[in-house]
């Protein structure tokens, strides 16, 4: 009798603790503010490759740990914010001709979908990285565009950290890039983040 207590008594102790670790509620995660956010847009051209990098990102994740299918998210960088490590060419970046910071002044990246592989698992682990495939809407120029990032997840519970990275092109979102800088310049360009928040 004894032995059958003491077995339910670790079975309803093992049963009460399910809930701390496996039912989680969904969260909302303030991105920016602190400086550690932080986006990088590469171009990669023939003779010349461009870095352009901000830790001005700002936005608001909402994570359910049970099924990271459901995560929403917006995040916007202003354009002004951009540096590439030339004061002209930053000049240049944010003027008409290119992103015209004064009529379209942020860059916005909107999360549509969020798919997992075969073997992914919509669970995550308190502490690892979990692989992910985020779709959503990269709006540059004022041009929306639809393009699929790929990248990692690490969640804590009380804060989480986004890597994740995606190609998109300058034509696409109404960019074009002058005859005299195509070497200089790529079309195809690289946009990478590294989102961390802290639970709101």
């Amino acid at each position: 009798m004894m032995k059958y207590v003491t077995r339910l008594s670790l079975v309803i102790a093992a049963w009460l603790a399910l809930p701390a670790v496996s039912h989680a509620d969904p969260t909302t995660f303030r991105i920016g503010g602190d400086g550690k956010s932080r986006a990088t847009f590469v171009s990669d051209a023939p003779l010349e490759t461009m870095t352009g990098k901000t830790s001005k990102v700002t936005g608001t994740l909402t994570v359910d740990p049970i099924d990271i299918t459901k995560t929403t998210g917006k995040f916007k960088v202003p354009v002004k914010s951009i540096r590439t490590g030339s004061d002209l060419r930053d000049e240049h970046l944010q003027g008409d001709g290119w992103l015209d910071a004064k009529k379209n002044p942020f860059i916005h990246f909107e999360i549509s979908e969020v798919v997992l592989g075969k073997r992914g698992n919509k669970e995550l682990k308190r502490g690892k990285d979990t692989k992910v495939e985020v779709k959503g809407k990269f709006t540059a120029h004022g041009v929306t565009q639809y393009v699929t990032a790929k990248g990692t997840v690490n969640w804590s519970g009380e804060a989480i950290q986004i890597k994740a990275s995606f190609p998109y092109n300058l034509t696409d979102h109404e960019i074009s890039v002058p005859s005299i800088v195509r070497l200089k310049v790529a079309n195809v360009m690289t946009a990478s983040v590294d989102l961390r928040g802290g639970a709101k």
